[in-house]
């Protein structure tokens, strides 16, 4: 491999276009086989990018499928869900989440790029599993986005429930009066772990057990899937991803059936 800084422009930026294309993360290095698709590239010669792109990203999926392998807590890089991102946008009838598209927008997916990027997706987060997640999961692994994952829902047993209702997901864990908040029907690991974190550290079940002289609970770390809550001071810092989200809350009311507080 070579140092993409070793080209001038614009033969740099078209390297630094073949990492993304390509599903690369390090967009610093370049294959030497790459240089007749950026000497064409460069060159403006008729290059059918769609091929390219659509026969990598299959390559890209079908090698993440086979290897994540989630019982052993191996989940390899994927680094081109923003290309499926792009798809779903553009070939979906618009506006695929609800959001406003006139004329003078250039296409759905400039608007779904401004809205996603610029810090404002808190508030179309609901509406971002619904019409995002969920078909990027249905798209890369071809079946339906489970509520929790497998490996999830084991680690959740010992400290709380998850309950599915029609529109929405949530999490009550035992012994807290905290109220859970509503979550989207699909719920990733980090946000189960995140809401965990709410539920349990700051105003939580953790507070009230060391107000109370009881030993602090759930221990740590804790494993949520392939995501882990290493220690307390890691749990207090992972409340703010998600009460920034500024989601819907249910009326808490104790759920304790193994007598936690």
């Amino acid at each position: 491999m070579y140092s993409i800084s070793s080209l001038v422009a614009p033969y740099s930026y078209i390297a630094a276009m073949m990492c993304r294309l390509f599903g690369y993360v390090d967009v610093t290095k370049l294959f030497v086989e790459w240089v007749p698709l950026i000497d064409a590239a460069v060159n403006s010669f008729i290059m059918d990018w769609g091929t390219i792109l659509s026969n990598n990203l299959a390559l890209q999926v079908r090698e993440y499928r086979q290897h994540r392998y989630v019982t052993s807590r191996t989940i390899p890089p994927f680094f081109m869900s923003g290309y499926i991102m792009d798809t779903i946008c553009f070939t979906t009838s618009f506006p695929t989440m609800g959001w406003k598209w006139t004329i003078q927008d250039p296409t759905p997916i400039h608007i779904y790029h401004k809205i996603l990027w610029e810090s404002n997706f808190q508030t179309h987060f609901y509406k971002i599993f619904q019409g995002i997640m969920l078909p990027i999961h249905h798209a890369v692994f071809d079946k339906r986005a489970p509520r929790l994952y497998d490996k999830a829902k084991i680690d959740i047993l010992p400290i709380g429930r998850w309950f599915g209702e029609e529109l929405f997901t949530y999490v009550s864990v035992f012994g807290s009066i905290t109220p859970p908040h509503v979550l989207p029907c699909y719920v990733p690991d980090k946000l189960l772990a995140r809401e965990i974190s709410y539920q349990t550290v700051g105003d939580g079940i953790t507070k009230t057990l060391k107000e109370s002289k009881k030993s602090l609970w759930p221990s740590l770390p804790l494993q949520c899937g392939v995501y882990a809550l290493q220690y307390f001071k890691h749990a207090a810092l992972e409340i703010n991803h998600i009460t920034c989200l500024k989601l819907a809350t249910i009326p808490g009311r104790q759920f304790d059936p193994n007598k936690v507080a």
